[in-house]
């Protein structure tokens, strides 16, 4: 069964937790009928913490990257001291 963008946007606002009461009563209801969208909602959770997760870890990708490139030039050489200056024990 193919999902329409209207179920999808239903079932993003109950998981994100932004549907209006009304609405989200609606969708609890439709939850108990149809077992079919239980599935579909774990699915869509399962697909969020997915996005989630690898928007993480090429943040920290990236994070590295500026990282390297910070601590290891010799042309951020001033910006490094500072930073280690900063940091010192006093």
């Amino acid at each position: 069964m193919r999902t329409s963008l209207n179920e999808i946007k239903e079932i993003d606002d109950h998981v994100l937790k932004q549907a209006a009461p009304d609405e989200a009563l609606l969708f609890e209801a439709q939850l108990i009928i149809n077992p079919e969208l239980k599935y579909q909602v774990l699915w869509h959770k399962q697909t969020l913490s997915l996005v989630q997760q690898y928007g993480r870890n090429n943040l920290r990708a990236e994070i590295e990257a500026v990282h390297q490139k910070l601590f290891s030039q010799p042309e951020h050489e001033g910006f490094r001291q500072k930073i280690m200056r900063l940091f010192r024990k006093r």
